[in-house]
């Protein structure tokens, strides 16, 4: 197998582990702790009441906060978990078209959409 085939197959092969679009997530999240301001709750007086939120920077500063439920904490993890993996597939795709490009091995004719 010649370096150029190699570099297609390898971008073949890590476009193809790819986990769906659909379920894809950016952000981080966190954990807070809430004091609901009754008096006779367990939260007056020990730890508040925990709550989970997706919070997302964007530009010029703005953040945005959203609350997740207890229960749907997986799923938003592996969301998160799939954003990042689709990040580093799209840089690791990148070096070698970079590389492609850099050899000179790229099929000018055949649109970007039927390459492997």
């Amino acid at each position: 197998m010649n370096p150029k085939q190699a570099l297609l197959i390898r971008r073949k092969q890590i476009i193809q582990h790819l986990p769906s679009l659909g379920e894809v997530i950016r952000g981080s999240l966190i954990e807070r702790r809430l004091r609901c301001g009754k008096s006779n709750c367990h939260c007056a007086k020990g730890e508040g009441h925990r709550t989970w939120y997706l919070t997302v920077s964007f530009a010029r500063g703005r953040t945005e906060q959203v609350t997740v439920p207890e229960e749907w904490l997986p799923c938003v993890k592996e969301w998160i978990k799939n954003y990042d993996r689709w990040w580093i597939t799209l840089e690791e795709v990148s070096a070698i078209n970079r590389e492609l490009l850099r050899k000179r091995w790229l099929d000018s004719k055949r649109s970007s959409k039927t390459q492997p």
